[in-house]
């Protein structure tokens, strides 16, 4: 199967871990990562982050540059070589060129603004955040399969998002919800600490997206406490679900861990037996992993607690990707 060419415009954080996680799968990859574009890092400051950063470890893969090109050699020989670009996205030196671009700057969450990129093989637009005007929000692991060839610019959602829309659609299949809240506590990324030294309540997309992705939550049903604070580890975030009869907790536990493992939530979520803290999670491959210990039951009520690696979140949007690419072939 002929791989699509997709091409990332915006290398920061988000970016970074995206072509990590890409390549340590790139092999059964439906796509190729083959473009970079940043408006404000030159291949020069881009090798040197891809190099050094402590957090996406690079360590594996041989990465050089030549003129405008990325090199990158696999342990096994295999040679990735992608055309980087340092310009505004409308003069990006390969535009035009992918089939498919990942809007990964955060700058372009209009749908008019991420539209600059369709011209000559491009087709679509997938921004790695909420869009309020894209044609589409599209969750891997509860409606992915709503994706149409005709889609011009898709919004993958976010990383809250991601790790509360899959899990409460299955409880709500599965028992029932009569009502919902979520508690944030979300990092800042490493480079903003030194103008943050407090904590911050906010809005968090997941107030409006979980009203327009699940009809069984409205205004009067669904809460969210959202609290950035300064730090730069693995986020945090608890769930309490009211459901429409009370439940056994270990059976509870025992039905979760079985479609985490073999039923529709495969891959999304996981279940840590103890909490150790966040750090072990860094760069978890999960939406959101829950601890066991901290399952309670109060009459009709579930609540539980976790963690997820916001800065990693790409997973969910590689998968939303890989998807989309296994149907364009």
């Amino acid at each position: 199967m002929k791989k699509v060419q997709v091409g990332i415009n915006g290398f920061g954080r988000f970016g970074l871990h995206l072509l990590k996680y890409w390549l340590d799968r790139a092999k059964k990859s439906n796509f190729i990562i083959s473009y970079i574009n940043d408006d404000f890092l030159t291949i020069n400051n881009a090798l040197k982050i891809i190099i050094n950063d402590k957090s996406v470890v690079f360590n594996k893969y041989k990465v050089g540059m030549s003129k405008n090109y990325l090199s990158i050699l696999e342990p096994d020989g295999d040679r990735y070589t992608i055309e980087y670009s340092n310009r505004n996205k409308k003069d990006a030196t390969w535009k035009g060129k992918p089939e498919i671009v990942l809007e990964c700057s955060g700058k372009c969450t209009v749908a008019k603004d991420s539209r600059e990129h369709l011209s000559g093989n491009t087709r679509l637009v997938v921004i790695s955040a909420t869009s309020w005007d894209s044609e589409k929000t599209l969750i891997y692991g509860f409606n992915q399969n709503e994706y149409k060839k005709n889609m011009k610019v898709i919004s993958y959602g976010s990383c809250t998002v991601n790790a509360y829309i899959p899990l409460a659609n299955y409880l709500n299949k599965r028992y029932g919800v009569i009502e919902s809240d979520v508690n944030v506590i979300h990092n800042i990324q490493k480079y903003k600490l030194n103008d943050f030294n407090t904590l911050n309540r906010k809005f968090c997309t997941l107030e409006k997206s979980a009203l327009n992705l699940l009809n069984f939550l409205d205004e009067n049903n669904f809460l969210v406490n959202y609290t950035v604070i300064p730090y730069s580890g693995v986020s945090m975030l608890d769930f309490r679900f009211k459901l429409k009869s009370k439940v056994n907790k270990e059976e509870f536990i025992e039905d979760l861990s079985e479609t985490f493992i073999n039923g529709g939530l495969k891959g999304l979520y996981d279940f840590s037996e103890f909490d150790v803290g966040p750090e072990v999670y860094n760069c978890s491959t999960y939406s959101a992993v829950l601890i066991k210990e901290n399952v309670k039951v109060l009459k009709n009520n579930i609540y539980m607690q976790g963690y997820f690696d916001n800065e990693n979140s790409v997973n969910r949007y590689y998968d939303l990707v890989n998807h989309i690419c296994s149907k364009k072939n």
